[in-house]
């Protein structure tokens, strides 16, 4: 009889749909306590093969890591060691990547995916979002503006619910947002500049929270469509990377606002 985790691991979108892609980038290792210490240059990042991983960040809280998961791929984008604290719970197989080798395929990327890698690793380590980061600034959404609506929004109008598939992700041109957790907990908020709902569309989920406006709010819209176009063209390695580091969002969100 199939158990919850070998569905989860066939479910998984790493596993599923890009280990298959990238055999000629990765070799296949036990991982050691040796690869998961901090204050150290990691020359590797990982995706659970088998096994299980503890990661513990600053405060504490604590989360488990199983097949499909990644370790390492933020801080391989920007050469720092590892955030958090990573503890063997059981003899643990990886795919092992080349850090080098996905900073540099994300660096020869397009502006939508460098920006979107860019703007997720300033929310995954809290750093001080600068406006360079912003898809705007990359000229992406200026050139495509006429493929991209506007739509407003009044005070308190849902977005978007939880659990629904997504259609678009947007960027907020005037006004606010909030996300919601299923117990109406507000776990963050964006302002004009920002953008939001992207993770469900490039992990092909379904929303982790429910958006709303506050106050009269204008939002662009960017289609699922127009991105799956556009994602399709980028080199499997560039896909897979994005992934990884929105994986790496989805887990720290989880921490910080424990659940959504």
């Amino acid at each position: 009889m199939e158990t919850e985790k070998d569905k989860k691991k066939k479910e998984n979108i790493i596993l599923k749909k890009y280990i298959p892609l990238l055999s000629k980038h990765y070799k296949i290792h036990e991982l050691t306590k040796d690869h998961l210490k901090r204050d150290q240059d990691n020359e590797e990042c990982f995706i659970i093969k088998e096994g299980s991983v503890l990661a513990r960040d600053t405060s504490g809280q604590t989360f488990s890591l199983e097949p499909g998961h990644p370790i390492g791929f933020a801080e391989a984008m920007v050469s720092r060691s590892y955030e958090l604290e990573y503890v063997l719970k059981e003899d643990t197989s990886v795919y092992a990547f080349k850090s080098s080798e996905v900073r540099k395929a994300l660096a020869t990327s397009s502006s939508l995916t460098r920006g979107m890698a860019k703007y997720s690793l300033d929310r995954i380590f809290n750093t001080k979002k600068s406006k360079t980061y912003h898809l705007i600034d990359d000229g992406f959404l200026s050139k495509q503006e006429e493929r991209f609506p506007m739509r407003e929004f009044a005070d308190d109008e849902t977005i978007f619910m939880r659990n629904q598939k997504p259609k678009f992700f947007f960027y907020v041109e005037s006004g606010k947002v909030e996300l919601h957790s299923r117990s109406d907990k507000v776990v963050a908020t964006y302002y004009p500049g920002d953008s939001f709902g992207e993770m469900a569309l490039f992990t092909d989920s379904y929303r982790s929270a429910t958006a709303k406006s506050v106050g009269s709010t204008t939002l662009q819209m960017v289609s699922r469509e127009y991105i799956k176009e556009y994602f399709e063209n980028e080199d499997p390695l560039v896909k897979f990377s994005l992934v990884c580091i929105l994986e790496r969002l989805r887990a720290m969100n989880n921490l910080r606002n424990l659940i959504l």
